[in-house]
């Protein structure tokens, strides 16, 4: 009976570890569920300056399934998110336009309603994933996202 019990807790220690970080992955994406607009961002070491920050909404919905737009047009991902790390990070499939199929991969914190994200370039490999939130002597971007208040129709 001991043995049995031994073997159990072997084989179902992985399926509670799993069944937490999925959980942690729903909570950290039902976080970050909502609209988000561009207010800064970095490339190349230098911040955008302030009125030349991309007109860019980022929607990100249910299991991770996004929406970017910008006044050409809107492209369609999906994230996946891993909280557990540090920093956390953050991969972006694209699902249509010229990027489709291709990863990005990125960190990102969440601070309240500032949603910053540090990306590769669509295609890069993930031994590529940015370490810190800087791009000097990189081809990375920072986007400094705010929520958008949604207005509450009556």
């Amino acid at each position: 009976m001991q043995r049995i019990t031994c073997v159990l807790i072997v084989l179902t220690t992985p399926l509670l570890l799993t069944a937490d970080t999925d959980d942690d992955v729903r909570k950290e994406l039902k976080a970050l569920q909502g609209k988000w607009k561009m207010v800064a961002g970095e490339v190349a070491g230098k911040p955008f300056p302030k009125d030349e920050v991309p007109v860019f909404t980022f929607v990100i919905g249910a299991e991770g399934k996004s929406t970017g737009k910008t006044p050409q047009g809107e492209m369609k991902s999906t994230i996946t998110v891993n909280p557990k790390k540090n920093p956390k990070t953050i991969e972006n499939l694209h699902e249509s336009g010229e990027e489709k199929g291709k990863k990005q991969y990125g960190i990102y914190k969440l601070e309240g309603d500032k949603f910053t994200v540090c990306m590769t370039r669509a295609g890069s490999a993930e031994a590529d994933r940015p370490k810190d939130f800087t791009t000097k002597d990189t081809t990375n971007v920072v986007f400094v996202f705010e929520r958008v208040k949604e207005d509450k129709k009556p």
